[in-house]
């Protein structure tokens, strides 16, 4: 349950009380029992108790929509539509955006911007990998499709950053399982090699599934897999690992793994990798 300091006065509740360990301030003058759990959702109902009418926005509808607490920064951010003789508060932690027409979604009872608004709103306050890498966590989570987000960038108009938006909706993918995966594929892209497939199946001689690695070169059979440190602390998935790599071996598939120390640290020389093994295996295919 949250209050504000004025709603705890009117219940009785003294602001010594509030400032004790029975309370917990959330945001602002909002303030919840000290057991509760912090999470984006009880922010995100935190700002709409000091902003009635808002809708959640930006970076927490992200968080919200996708389900990862990573998505979101400091600040919770709602949007309202506006109005002149509205007085917004003003309060550390709390972002309010005003529009002139407010569309939202009921998400587990909130408003929510819809995920194409979510996206289109971020535009000016992420860069052109952080964009594509929450339209394509947008799209894994919601409903919504890449080509949603290109016809409503398309349309938008008056938009800050728009550009980047048009951009980057134009980079979204279906079938994206993790944000290292887009940062991946983007580093490829936007280094002037050939875009990979997203999710390819990949089958042996009789029609059986073989893998689905995380990146595919299909025709010339190069396969590129990211794997983050889940896969070295759990056994189960690091044995199902080297079985899927030695299964795309054995139908002649060459395998690339790509860790978070090899795209963070030293991503230039991931596209060299990269680079070098499609003049290989091109040449390769053409001699055959």
């Amino acid at each position: 349950m949250l209050l504000t300091v004025a709603q705890a006065r009117e219940a009785g509740i003294s602001r010594g009380v509030l400032r004790g360990p029975r309370y917990q301030r959330v945001l602002g003058p909002v303030y919840a029992e000290a057991q509760a759990a912090v999470t984006p959702q009880l922010l995100a109902e935190a700002g709409l108790l000091l902003t009635p009418g808002a809708a959640v926005s930006h970076h927490t509808a992200l968080s919200l929509w996708t389900d990862d607490v990573r998505a979101g920064d400091r600040d919770v951010h709602v949007t309202v539509q506006r109005d002149p003789h509205q007085v917004l508060p003003r309060v550390d932690g709390l972002r309010v955006h005003e529009v002139q027409h407010l569309d939202l979604v009921l998400r587990a009872g909130l408003p929510l911007t819809s995920p194409e608004r979510t996206f289109l709103d971020l535009a000016p306050y992420c860069d052109l990998t952080e964009l594509v890498t929450a339209g394509d966590s947008l799209v894994r989570h919601t409903y919504t499709q890449p080509a949603h987000l290109i016809d409503l960038t398309t349309s938008a108009l008056g938009i800050r950053h728009v550009r980047r938006a048009r951009q980057a909706a134009g980079l979204v993918r279906s079938g994206v399982d993790s944000p290292m995966e887009t940062r991946l594929r983007l580093l490829l892209v936007l280094a002037g090699l050939p875009e990979p497939v997203v999710g390819y199946v990949v089958t042996d001689s009789a029609g059986g599934w073989v893998a689905k690695p995380d990146l595919a070169y299909p025709d010339i059979k190069h396969a590129i897999e990211y794997d983050g440190k889940h896969h070295l602390v759990d056994a189960r998935q690091w044995r199902q690992d080297i079985r899927r790599r030695e299964n795309l071996e054995r139908e002649g598939w060459l395998v690339r793994v790509i860790t978070s120390h090899d795209l963070l640290q030293v991503p230039q020389t991931v596209v060299a990798r990269i680079a070098e093994d499609l003049h290989h295996l091109r040449h390769r295919r053409l001699a055959a």
